[in-house]
């Protein structure tokens, strides 16, 4: 390694902890196998172990499913919840009401998301800038809302306040069978990133994102192709709601249509660097893991010196929202280009991140 640049020697460090974080997230919870444990491996995981890493891997599909109409379209939604909402109580509706099994109504939560996405999509991607992104956060709200409190005959249809209540799936090793089934979803977000980004779908959405107008001129067709993108992004979060919903076997409002995880996959594929394949994949394991740390969810907790512990979360919060401002200011394009040696601290890269990033 010796005269080997140092963005180089950075990029193999990040890469090989990286591969070794994932090496240890796929292997580390075959442990708790039956087989394994009666010849006497130690436990590498727990129950919090597990909802730790199956919620992290929820986020990984939420901010790549974003990352596709918000980084490579250039179109900043802020109602993706929506489709996670859609997607939960489509599985919640039609296990509970019309009695289907789990894996025969999962394929049907990508599928009315994507259909949702498709009829807002024609009216809503007319609109641009923070005009967009203000309608796609009053939808999120308002279907929310509207699964709560519709009724049909007197009786709240998608169960209102008192939610939806799934029953247990039966399966072995029930940790472990979700904790993969949200990893496999994870790896085709990223797998569909990957494809889109190599494809003459994704050059126009990139063309659409640096200049839609130029874009129409060359012969994209700019309605369709921003439509079809928010229409895969909703598949790939639907698909999330639909995992989250046997899993988790409660859904409701709360929990289904939470305005902060729209907040919460846009600061992650931000952080990891938006328009990438791993950014925002790795935006979600970096911010869902200081999130849970700082909130003192971890086995590890922080301890400061004459700060209460009720004080905690606020400074939880501060010290979150510093460490994302120095992201967007000194790595604008996410840690993947700042490791990838396409970002340097330097006052001469601090005075042009500030030029693109100010309006």
């Amino acid at each position: 390694m010796i005269g080997m640049p140092a963005s180089r020697i950075w990029n193999r460090v990040f890469t090989a902890l990286a591969m070794a974080v994932l090496a240890y997230a796929v292997l580390a919870p075959l442990s708790s196998l039956d087989v394994l444990q009666s010849l006497g491996m130690p436990l590498l995981t727990d129950k919090l172990w597990f909802r730790l890493a199956t919620i992290t891997a929820m986020f990984v599909v939420m901010a790549s499913a974003w990352n596709i109409i918000g980084g490579l379209t250039g179109y900043a939604a802020f109602g993706n919840v929506a489709f996670f909402g859609i997607g939960a109580y489509t599985v919640g509706m039609l296990i509970t009401k019309a009695r289907w099994p789990f894996l025969l109504a999962l394929p049907l939560a990508p599928a009315a998301a994507a259909v949702f996405a498709v009829l807002i999509g024609l009216p809503l991607l007319r609109l641009r800038g923070h005009y967009f992104a203000v309608a796609s956060l009053g939808v999120g709200v308002a279907v929310g809302e509207l699964v709560q409190n519709v009724d049909f005959r007197g009786e709240p249809l998608f169960g209102g306040a008192s939610g939806l209540f799934l029953p247990i799936l039966a399966v072995p090793n029930r940790d472990l069978y979700f904790f993969y089934l949200m990893l496999a979803a994870a790896a085709v977000a990223i797998g569909v990133t990957w494809a889109v980004l190599r494809s003459r779908f994704g050059y126009g959405l990139i063309a659409i994102r640096e200049n839609e107008e130029a874009a129409a001129v060359i012969g994209v067709n700019t309605t369709a192709y921003k439509v079809a993108a928010f229409a895969l992004a909703a598949t790939l979060t639907g698909l999330a709601g639909g995992v989250f919903a046997q899993w988790n076997v409660f859904v409701d409002q709360e929990n289904s249509f939470p305005i902060g995880y729209n907040v919460e996959m846009i600061l992650m594929a931000l952080l990891g660097g938006t328009g990438t394949v791993f950014g925002p994949a790795a935006g979600a394991v970096v911010l869902q893991l200081l999130i849970q740390f700082l909130s003192g969810s971890l086995p590890i907790t922080l301890q400061i010196p004459f700060v209460p512990d009720d004080a905690m979360p606020v400074l939880a919060q501060v010290v979150l929202g510093v460490l994302l401002m120095l992201v967007v200011v000194f790595a604008p394009r996410g840690v993947i280009d700042f490791f990838g040696g396409r970002s340097t601290l330097s006052i001469a890269y601090l005075r042009r991140s500030l030029r693109e990033t100010s309006v």
